[in-house]
């Protein structure tokens, strides 16, 4: 009986001690499963620490801040710009020599226009315009008298003759009076025998003050333009006789100049001494 009672002690005492060893093993096992479990996560999260390390030090992440992307548009900005400027610079290199010829012949046509003015304008005859101021004979309180003018053969009397004028004799070659009977016509061959005497004692006292009998000389010089292609008249011979040969003058004063202003205006005619006026010519000394 006490051998049976010992052995349920034993089997009790084995029991409880069993059930205390397995009362305190379950906690042990739960507690090394969890930090296993963390040694787990704490191996991975380093190991991911590790290669985001890794990551970072081979290729670190690009940062843009606002001043990042103004450079960047800047430097598109002229980029573009140069883009821009080389195919301008290609088109302009691509047209210069067109733009070039272009520029000479337009430059050719300007000077071209401005000889062609220039050479207008020296024969351009001016219409007379209510500006120019007609020069006058010297007033006097007595005028002279007209009979004595014409019965000294004067054709046109004046208010103030130069009773002092007088013209040397000028003998004239074939060639020159054939010339200035032309020119006499030319000038002023409507004026009739009058008129063109006017005109030959005009050429007679330039061919004075020049020193020469040739008549070509006084045209150029005194710039006469009267045509001498058209012939003559016998007024005009009558009146190259009259002055040259037999020294007589249309008016008793030097006559040198002469112009029509209905024609042309002339300040340098009027700028000179005003002698006398025949059917709309003026004569000037």
């Amino acid at each position: 009986m006490r051998d049976v009672f010992e052995k349920r002690i034993n089997l009790i005492l084995i029991s409880a001690i069993l059930v205390a060893c397995i009362a305190i093993g379950i906690p042990l096992a739960f507690s090394h499963c969890e930090v296993r479990t963390d040694a787990n996560e704490a191996t991975v999260t380093t190991a991911a620490t590790e290669a985001t390390t890794q990551t970072q030090t081979t290729a670190p992440p690009i940062t843009r801040s606002e001043n990042d992307f103004q450079v960047v548009s800047e430097e598109v900005r002229i980029g573009s710009k140069k883009a821009q400027s080389s195919v301008v610079e290609k088109s302009e290199k691509k047209s210069e020599p067109a733009e070039s010829k272009k520029s000479a012949k337009e430059k050719a046509q300007a000077e071209k226009a401005k000889a062609a003015k220039a050479a207008k304008a020296e024969k351009k005859t001016e219409k007379p315009t209510e500006a120019v101021q007609f020069a006058t004979a010297k007033p006097v309180k007595h005028k002279a008298s007209y009979d004595d003018q014409w019965n000294a053969g004067y054709l046109v009397a004046i208010d103030n003759p130069d009773k002092g004028y007088s013209c040397p004799h000028i003998e004239l070659s074939d060639k020159d009076r054939d010339l200035l009977e032309r020119l006499c016509y030319g000038e002023f061959g409507s004026g009739g025998f009058t008129g063109a005497a006017l005109i030959a004692q005009s050429v007679k006292n330039a061919m004075v003050q020049l020193g020469t009998s040739d008549v070509a000389t006084i045209i150029k010089r005194f710039r006469y333009t009267g045509s001498t292609s058209r012939g003559t008249s016998t007024a005009c011979k009558k009146a190259v006789i009259y002055v040259f040969d037999m020294d007589k003058d249309a008016v008793q004063h030097r006559l040198l100049y002469m112009y029509n202003p209905s024609m042309v205006s002339s300040a340098f005619h009027e700028s000179c001494n005003y002698i006398c006026t025949f059917k709309e010519i003026r004569f000037f000394d």
